[in-house]
């Protein structure tokens, strides 16, 4: 059942025929029979009705003199709707816009031209609301301004929701960033930068990937990177777990093989159901003659021996689960060796082509080119991690 006009609000009635002309409609112009007539009157309450209830609607003079409002306006504002009319909008203004703001609003729909934007208010009690408002000039037949009309809806909570939710992200942001600042200090590295270089660039705050380098009291030396499933806070304690027992097993194993089967079953306890972790360790014996490894899931690293031959020692198990049984071991001969490369998958699982001149291969065949691949890396962003060491012999 459509609303009776003459039982609509005297101060709400006046706002008919500009609800009508902003919409298209404009009763005082329209020629028809009495039906017709009463049909276009009841469409144009009905639209201005719909206008009211959704909306904060306020009308002023050229000089910013109100002239009308709304119920909404009138509880949004916190004023009586006396208080209002015939005082300048200026009322509800916040003092700590700057003016410059308003500038450009008076300039914008002075103009001739609708003015968008989002703006916060002073209510009666002093307390602020912001709304999302549409201002319109209004033209008469000679195309000059006789009046405003402001549109606006009120996002006062949709406002606090947002700055509560930066909020929440800046202090996860800067609580990551301590957290890998933790972490990192996990990583160890007991060789020179002649003897050894390390590329590490994570693709989170918190990366998947991880490494140390050891030199042991009986000159033997260890190597390792190893890759947590996925990204994000999960993987990064899992591998810094994992590099935590390799820390305290590191000097009290004789061997390799006893680190392995010491080490493994201890991570078994770190992971998830489901949760893998990718792995390369390798240990080199004190005479540079033989290295011991264990790898899953992972590329194969690099041997380069004196006469630019390069060997590629492949994964020898799949990545480790928390059912799985300890990692098989692997030997390889690397008398006269020269050099050899670790990375993880983050290093070749890249689309850009131009970053392919940094292929290991190329790497340690030319390995000027890491320097290179360290500026490079650094200023790109990666999809995963990247980790990669590369160890010259120095026996």
């Amino acid at each position: 059942m459509h609303e009776n006009p003459k039982d609509i609000d005297t101060a709400e009635t006046n706002v008919d025929n500009e609800m009508c002309a902003i919409l298209g409609h404009d009763e005082t112009e329209y020629i028809g029979t009495d039906e017709e007539f009463t049909s276009e009157a009841c469409l144009q309450n009905q639209y201005r009705h719909i206008v009211d209830a959704t909306n904060i609607v306020s009308k002023t003079d050229t000089r910013g003199i109100i002239t009308y409002v709304n119920n909404k306006f009138v509880e949004i504002s916190g004023y009586p709707r006396e208080e209002l009319i015939g005082k300048n909008h200026n009322i509800v203004r916040n003092a700590d816009i700057d003016k410059s703001f308003f500038k450009e609003l008076w300039d914008t729909i002075k103009g001739k031209k609708v003015w968008n934007g989002v703006v916060t208010n002073l209510h009666k009690n002093g307390s602020k609301y912001t709304v999302e408002a549409s201002i319109f000039p209004i033209l008469n037949d000679n195309g000059d301004i006789v009046e405003y009309i402001s549109i606006r809806h009120d996002i006062t909570q949709l406002r606090k929701l947002n700055n509560e939710i930066k909020a929440l992200h800046e202090y996860d942001m800067q609580q990551q960033h301590i957290a890998r600042e933790k972490l990192e200090k996990g990583i160890i590295n007991e060789l020179d930068a002649k003897e050894c270089k390390v590329l590490y660039a994570p693709s989170d705050i918190l990366s998947g990937d991880f490494y140390s380098i050891y030199k042991r009291e009986d000159g033997s030396r260890l190597l390792y990177i190893i890759d947590g499933q996925g990204h994000g806070v999960s993987p990064a304690l899992t591998v810094f777990a994992v590099s935590s027992t390799i820390n305290q097993l590191i000097n009290r194993v004789s061997d390799f093989q006893e680190l392995v089967e010491h080490l493994f079953p201890v991570i078994k306890t770190f992971l998830a159901d489901e949760e893998q972790l990718s792995f390369t360790m390798l240990m080199i014996n004190p005479d540079s003659t033989k290295l011991c490894y264990a790898s899953g899931g992972m590329y194969p690293f690099l041997v380069k021996k004196k006469g630019a031959q390069i060997s590629e020692i492949k994964a020898n198990n799949v990545p480790f689960m928390n059912f799985s049984q300890v990692p098989n071991i692997g030997q390889v001969e690397i008398e006269d060796f020269e050099s050899l490369l670790l990375y993880s998958d983050g290093f070749i699982e890249h689309e850009d082509r131009e970053l392919n001149i940094f292929l290991p291969q190329n790497l340690i065949a030319q390995p000027r080119l890491i320097n290179s691949a360290e500026q490079t890396t650094k200023a790109m962003k990666f999809e995963d991690d990247v980790t990669l060491i590369y160890l010259k012999n120095q026996v």
